[in-house]
């Protein structure tokens, strides 16, 4: 049997299996988002701290301004203080938790395996603090008050969810599908993320938490502010299919990530974005985002918008990493999955560094 043909077939199971397993999630608030959001307020962390939807962060300071001394938050000002925790590594840690605010057994990797800024020591004093702060400020009658409002905030959210085509995921990577698809609105800040957990029956589920970066003339939410907006949606869950890519083949990847990084540190820096494979994670997903928005018949004039904000973001090499993910799509009867294809496109990124 030649290639082409078992591509098809192999093309057409995950189509079948797709069409059986994938579970896209309506969107949803989820206390444990909420509660981390609000610890990491309290602990003055600016991307946890916007103020953007002030109707809910007004009632935050209202009912927990009063326990910035918990120990809890005396804790997380510590650890934050000497490892860095920030940004991603709160959603991560969200998403590990039980409703009961205890560490998911049912998952394959601690967290402190998945994010070195955790530590099973931090980990270990954080949960039992954590438990103690909910109790003490009683977060759940908060959660419960603001059931109306967090309804309504979804239902801002619907223009970008019903588009959302989950199987392409399946038909790009190549993979055969394992995931369940998690959208989390995350009230209480300005931040996107998108942490995935590996659980240990095989399953996975990949989240796309987003945070409010705009409101409208009512003081609610704007979640569909442009006509890009969808891509942030589409750019977390990227994460969960190309970090993992990209950490296989990170030895044949380094000197030349090293030597972009060099070039475009500063303009990376300003985003937070301070490591070279952190550079190597976010050019991949973006260049992704572009070629899902080209699968799905965005105009020239969208993508170039797309190609023009992510120059500017630094990433000035994106035209030609989405040549690379087309050239990938247009011989699938050789490269099946974009993981084959990743020793071509770290021979392409060799050409890049130097040119760059």
């Amino acid at each position: 049997m030649n290639r082409l043909l078992v591509s098809i077939l192999v093309a057409l199971s995950f189509q079948g299996y797709a069409q059986e397993k994938v579970v896209l999630e309506k969107p949803y608030i989820d206390k444990r988002v909420e509660l981390l959001s609000i610890v990491f307020r309290l602990a003055e962390k600016p991307e946890y701290s916007s103020e953007m939807f002030k109707i809910y962060t007004d009632r935050i300071e209202q009912h927990f301004g009063q326990h910035r001394n918990h120990e809890l938050i005396k804790f997380t000002k510590s650890i934050i203080k000497k490892r860095r925790i920030a940004y991603d590594a709160v959603a991560c840690m969200s998403v590990y938790l039980d409703d009961n605010l205890n560490l998911s057994t049912n998952l394959k990797y601690n967290i402190w395996q998945q994010d070195s800024r955790w530590t099973k020591k931090h980990v270990e004093k954080f949960i039992p603090l954590l438990q103690q702060f909910a109790n003490d400020t009683k977060f759940d009658d908060f959660f419960k008050e603001n059931a109306d409002l967090y309804a309504e905030a979804v239902k801002c959210f619907a223009p970008l969810y019903d588009p959302i085509d989950v199987d392409w995921y399946f038909s790009f990577f190549g993979k055969e599908p394992s995931e369940t698809f998690s959208i989390i609105l995350g009230l209480g800040n300005r931040g996107n993320y998108g942490p995935s957990l590996d659980y240990k029956d095989g399953n996975r589920k990949v989240h796309s938490i987003m945070g409010v970066s705009y409101i409208d003339s009512t003081g609610m939410p704007k979640f569909d502010y442009h006509p890009l907006a969808s891509s942030i949606i589409i750019h977390e869950f990227n994460h969960s299919f190309v970090n993992n890519l990209i950490d296989k083949n990170i030895k044949e990847l380094e000197k030349s990530g090293k030597k972009i990084f060099s070039v475009v540190k500063g303009v990376l820096a300003k985003q937070a974005y301070g490591k070279w494979e952190t550079m190597m994670y976010e050019a991949l997903v973006r260049a992704a985002v572009i070629k899902y928005m080209k699968d799905h018949g965005a105009d020239q004039q969208m993508i170039m918008a797309l190609v023009n904000w992510e120059k500017e973001c630094g990433f000035i090499w994106v035209e030609e990493l989405v040549a690379e993910l087309e050239s990938y799509d247009r011989q699938r009867d050789l490269y099946p999955t974009l993981e084959s294809y990743m020793p071509k496109l770290s021979e392409a990124y060799k050409i890049w560094a130097i040119k760059l």
